[in-house]
């Protein structure tokens, strides 16, 4: 049995039930507590309990686009961490479609390692090269090109 998720349950459980009583504004403020729990479970590598809650706190954000895309990211890192590389990138693409131009070089570094790590080099590469331009460290810009250079070699 997994303690852990166990308790999650319960924890949503009683959730669900004060949320009915509860007036809006404890409603948003439960569900911005439900993203912060799942940030907090990722730093303990929890990956499943942490995509659990990112779900929980999904539905109330609709309208809110960069409360959405934190979670979508933060549920395409879950994914990752989880080696659900598909649905990982899938979560990260859902992100980017809501807004373009604020996509951070670290989503699209992670979603270049998970599509290497599917064998879609030409994918990856695109990723990692947009990656370079968006906000990377001088050490992950040199990890990117890295990258880069391995998965040319890959496809050869």
């Amino acid at each position: 049995v997994d303690l852990a998720m166990a308790a999650l349950d319960a924890a949503q459980r009683s959730t669900q039930l004060e949320s009915v009583e509860s007036n809006s504004n404890s409603v948003s403020n439960q569900d911005v507590e439900w993203f912060n729990k799942g940030i907090a479970l990722m730093g303990d590598e929890k990956y499943r309990e942490a995509l659990s809650c990112f779900d929980r706190a999904l539905p109330s954000f609709r309208g809110n686009d960069a409360m959405v895309i934190k979670i979508l990211n933060s549920r395409g890192d879950a994914l990752y961490g989880l080696e659900k590389y598909p649905e990982c990138i899938d979560s990260y693409h859902k992100a980017m479609l809501i807004d373009p131009k604020s996509v951070e070089g670290r989503i699209l570094y992670n979603m270049g390692v998970a599509y290497a790590e599917l064998k879609r080099f030409p994918d990856a590469i695109k990723c990692f090269e947009q990656a370079i331009g968006r906000g990377l460290l001088v050490d992950q810009t040199k990890i990117a090109k890295e990258q880069i250079r391995r998965c040319k070699k890959l496809m050869k």
